[in-house]
């Protein structure tokens, strides 16, 4: 098995109709969210935080966890910065339903929504994801502690956005692509130093 076949293995085996009835409810429940405090986008930050808190909440969940913690590693022919790629995409896919669903509220409440903030949604979502994928293979305060890193990643890329808007968005959007290369990074030598195997 090569590493692309690998890497659809391991994508394929998350992305079944639990994730399917995941995605649709988180979507749901962000539709819901925005509608009802849409008229609050006058400050971007919130639309931001959110996105960024709830991303990172997701990526983290324990049950995504104890299933990444199932997986034998050792069975797949990648290095732990490619174990890392593959096994981001799925939550990277469940954390695009936040900022989709927030655009999709409040244009329905308001008809107006910044195409620019939806893709400074995006990059919130994406970064505070990356980053709370180490959660997952740490418990306790630990793992609690990495959501608080990953929801602050996601606030602080959209500053300059937030503060300067569109003339902040090239700086944000940098800042969102290497924080999220550094988490993925990070992810990486996580796995490459889990050991799968049960000490007896």
């Amino acid at each position: 098995m090569n590493e692309f076949r690998a890497t659809v293995a391991i994508v394929r085996r998350h992305v079944d109709r639990r994730f399917g009835i995941d995605w649709a409810m988180q979507f749901g429940l962000v539709v819901a969210i925005a509608y009802v405090f849409a008229p609050t986008l006058a400050n971007p930050l919130f639309a931001l935080g959110i996105a960024s808190t709830l991303a990172a909440a997701s990526a983290a969940e324990r049950t995504h966890a104890d299933s990444l913690r199932r997986v034998t590693f050792f069975a797949m022919p990648l290095y732990g910065r490619q174990l890392a790629r593959a096994h981001a995409v799925v939550p990277v896919l469940l954390a695009l339903a936040i900022p989709a669903g927030y655009g999709l509220g409040a244009v329905v409440r308001t008809h107006n929504f910044p195409p620019a903030l939806l893709g400074m949604m995006f990059g919130a979502a994406l970064v505070a994801t990356l980053v709370s994928l180490s959660a997952t293979f740490r418990d306790g305060i630990r793992a609690w502690l990495y959501v608080i890193l990953a929801a602050t990643a996601g606030l602080l890329v959209s500053l300059p956005y937030a503060l300067f808007a569109d003339r902040g968005l090239g700086l944000s959007l940098a800042l969102a692509l290497l924080i999220g290369f550094i988490a993925l990074r990070a992810f990486g030598e996580t796995l490459a130093r889990y050991d799968p195997l049960p000490t007896t």
